[in-house]
């Protein structure tokens, strides 16, 4: 009888985790303002779909979660724009906007960031240029 609880509480947990997916990065990078203030931006993809409050829906293919100087973490949603990437919160209180290395961050209409792609050296990828004799 205790064999076949531990079974089903294992078969229930396994059903219950199942639909849960974790936010896959696929990439990472880092912005820096004129205060030397970052915020990393993790890109990734989660294939599923979530509404607002105000039905609006959002498709997760293009999601990011970022790291605010604060050290909060925010999950923002690709949405349409004509021009660069833009990224709204679920409760669309957060906007944040990337065209090549500049972004702009906005909390409730509030510009609270604007920086530039800060490229780190671990993750450059190129080697080292030889010293010259």
């Amino acid at each position: 009888m205790k064999r076949l609880l531990h079974f089903l509480f294992l078969a229930i947990a396994v059903l219950c985790f199942a639909g849960c997916k974790s936010f896959n990065v696929k990439r990472t990078a880092r912005f820096i303002d004129m205060d030397a203030q970052t915020i990393t931006v993790e890109y990734g993809e989660d294939p599923n779909r979530e509404h607002s409050g105000n039905g609006s829906a959002f498709d997760l293919n293009g999601k990011i979660r970022m790291r605010l100087p604060s050290g909060k973490k925010v999950y923002l949603y690709q949405t349409m724009v004509q021009t660069g990437i833009l990224y709204r919160s679920k409760d669309l209180s957060y906007s944040y906007y990337e065209k090549g290395v500049c972004c702009a961050l906005s909390h409730d209409g509030k510009l609270i960031f604007e920086g530039v792609y800060c490229r780190d050296d671990k993750n450059n990828q190129s080697k080292p240029r030889p010293k010259r004799k």
